[in-house]
């Protein structure tokens, strides 16, 4: 089964200057680029692969899922569930917190 079927792509230029990289998506700018990985490895795919590292001031995740956090991170994050629970916060107020970007 081909990799690209129904998919469509993009194009990924990398261009090296001396110390300076810079990586270009359909001719964006990536912003924030700390390290790149290329990799064709042709007994997996004949696509190549492009793994790359990001400066990010925020990450928002707009999902229904959220992976489960390094343990490093653990004792930054609360679980909305137990604050629920503890009657520390209603569902509307999460919700509240949420659409004003607080949480």
């Amino acid at each position: 089964m081909s990799l690209s079927k129904g998919l469509d792509f993009p194009v990924v230029r990398i261009e090296n200057k001396g110390s300076v990289t810079h990586v270009y998506i359909d001719g964006e700018d990536l912003k924030g680029v700390r390290s790149i990985q290329f990799v064709h490895d042709k007994s997996k795919s004949s696509r190549p692969v492009l793994r790359g590292d990001l400066f990010a001031e925020r990450i928002i995740l707009d999902t229904a899922l959220v992976p489960e956090l390094p343990e490093i991170y653990h004792p930054y994050y609360v679980s909305t569930t137990k604050l629920e629970e503890a009657g520390i916060l209603t569902i509307d107020q999460l919700n509240d917190l949420l659409k004003k970007g607080l949480l």
